[in-house]
């Protein structure tokens, strides 16, 4: 009875400190991912150029802020809308489904395992 008694408190011992072992090695991982997406969060931004000056148009039923080389929206509004229209095209579907049933290699009776005589 006392070595029953050894070997269910060492698998409890086991267990605990395999549980403990897996939690702190996902701590660390997780500490190294951080760290990682912290530096090159801190490289991205060092490289990330000032935004252009934004030059003001007056123009009637234009916008109030463009910045110099941009598309306005109301063209790329246009584009999309036009784009959408031309290519939302679909084929009306009978919603029937057919299942025909083909013979091939995979079920064909000649490559079977099992040869049952009739």
């Amino acid at each position: 009875m006392a070595h029953e008694e050894w070997v269910y408190t060492k698998g409890w011992i086991v267990t605990v400190v395999g549980f403990l072992i897996v939690i702190i090695a996902l701590f660390i991982l997780s500490m190294i991912f951080r760290g990682v997406a912290a530096y090159f969060t801190k490289q991205d931004e060092k490289k990330i150029a000032p935004k252009p000056e934004v030059k003001k148009v007056e123009k009637p039923n234009a916008p109030v802020a463009a910045v110099e080389g941009e598309i306005p929206a109301e063209v790329l509004t246009a584009i999309g809308m036009a784009l959408y229209l031309t290519t939302n095209l679909h084929d009306e579907e009978s919603n029937v489904i057919t299942i025909e049933r083909r013979n091939t290699s995979w079920n064909d009776k000649h490559y079977t395992a099992r040869h049952w005589k009739r």
